[in-house]
Parts: structure tokens; sequence; C-alpha cells
């Protein structure tokens, strides 16, 4: 069985939250990137970081190769724990973390388990991947292709602190690498082959970024037969983990929202 302490973190000690927010961070960022999120929204709800082998505490880890694997052993390790139950339960995935979030959310409703809701930010869709002229693919294929230093040398922002690491620790470069070569390449290889969603779908990009442009953030429309909102926030690729209260303030809207209508008459 899987063992949620190894896959996902949380920071809250409130036993009855209104709502769980499981999140998967964007290449080269783990689950600590979540922990901020938890003091914006506030002790009604729970924010679940998913903790990827080959990332922060766990980078002596080997990390996994298929997107599928991560959604299973997250979702898996959901199952342990017990304020996620009875809750409504929004995925929200940001860079890369958009494939795990589709495919962990897929997984959840074939097993019965309901989802209110997945936010997908600066992602492509997985049919975008791949197709003519997909610069996102061109990217990986050059990445993967690039040696150590050279990674190094054009200044990655998927891995913040790397250049820091490259002056003081080969080991720690080198295993901040291995994962986040892995992740390009499981990014490129993703699929999706599941059902549409019933779950609404909210896909957000920032107006400015050249890597998920207008046409690829309404394309998430294609991956469920519920609810879909297409966002444009005013920055660049990385706006949401560059502005620290983008989405937790985006997502503090979508609850209160929710809060409201549960409050409602009739309800």
């Amino acid at each position: 069985m899987t063992d949620a302490s190894m896959w996902l973190r949380t920071w809250s000690k409130t036993a009855a939250p209104r709502a769980t927010l499981l999140c998967f961070p964007p290449t080269g960022l783990g689950a600590s990137t979540f922990r901020p999120w938890q003091e914006e929204l506030g002790p009604d709800a729970l924010v679940v970081g998913a903790q990827l082998p080959c990332r922060e505490e766990r980078i002596e880890e080997e990390p996994p190769h298929r997107v599928e694997e991560v959604a299973a052993e997250t979702v898996r390790a959901l199952d342990g724990l017990a304020s996620t139950r009875s809750n409504p339960l929004t995925l929200v995935g940001v860079g890369s973390g958009t494939a795990m979030a589709l495919e962990a959310a897929a997984l959840l409703e074939a097993a019965g388990h309901p989802v209110r809701r997945v936010v997908l930010a600066s992602g492509r869709p997985p049919h975008f991947v791949g197709t003519p002229g997909d610069e996102t693919l061109e990217q990986a294929t050059d990445i993967l292709g690039q040696t150590d230093q050279e990674i190094i040398a054009s200044g990655c922002s998927c891995l913040p602190g790397l250049d820091v690491a490259a002056q003081l620790d080969s080991w720690l470069v080198e295993r901040m690498l291995t994962g986040f070569r892995a992740t390009v390449a499981m990014i490129a290889e993703y699929r999706y082959a599941h059902p549409e969603l019933a779950c609404e779908i909210q896909a957000w990009h920032g107006s400015d970024d050249p890597l998920v442009r207008t046409e690829h953030n309404d394309g998430w429309r294609e991956y469920t037969s519920g609810a879909f909102t297409a966002r444009s926030f005013p920055d660049c690729h990385d706006y949401f983990t560059i502005s620290r209260n983008a989405m937790p303030g985006a997502l503090g809207e979508l609850l209160s929202s929710d809060a409201s209508a549960n409050a409602a008459p009739g309800r």
C-alpha cells in the first residue's frame, strides 16, 4: 500500500476542513511550493501537496517516468487521509503538474470518488503535444540532448536554485537534473486515455505566456463534459509560481463561491 506520508504533504491541523485541494507542482519544484497557500486560504481549506520522488526530501529516490504512475500513487495515498473523504475535492496542477492532475482526476472519478473541479494552470493539454510546430516538444528534445553544464548555463527557470547548487554540491545538481529530465520526458510522452471528466475544469494561463497560448488554454475544454472556464492572468509562463498570491487568491474566490452556493436556501 502506498504510504501517504511519502507522496503527500499537509500543513493544517484542521480536523474538518470544508474543502480539500490536491496540488501537483511544476517541473523542478516540490510539495513545499504549496505550503504558503495553506496560510493564504485559511483553516476552511486543506491544502495537500503531492511530493514526487527525486524532489526535495525525496531527492535520493529515482524519479518517476510516467504520469500514470504519479497519479496512481497519489490517488492511493489520498485514501490514507481521512479528512479528504467527506468534503469537496479540487485538484490543482501547475505547469507539468497539469497532466498529473488531469490523470488523477480521471482515476478518482473512475473509482467513484467525486471531484468538485480541476484547476489547470500554465500547461498545454496532452493533445497539443507532438503536433506540428509544437514548441514544447522541440524544447523537450533540445533539453534532453543537452549536457548538465549546458542546462546550468542556460539559467533554466524550471530549476530554481540550480545555479547556486552548481557552486556547492555536484551530487545535488546531478539529482536535480535527473528529476528534471525525467519530468520533461514523461510529459512529452503522456497521452490521456480516459472518458471525459464529469467535473468542472478551470484552465488558467498568463496572457504573455509564449508556451501556453489562448488556444492551448481553451483546449482543456475537450477533457470535460461538465462546466468549463478559461481565465487569463496578466503575466508570463512562471506567473503562478513567481507571484505567490496569484493562485491562492483566485482559488480562494472559487472556494468562497462554493461556500455561498452551499449556504443558499434549499441547499
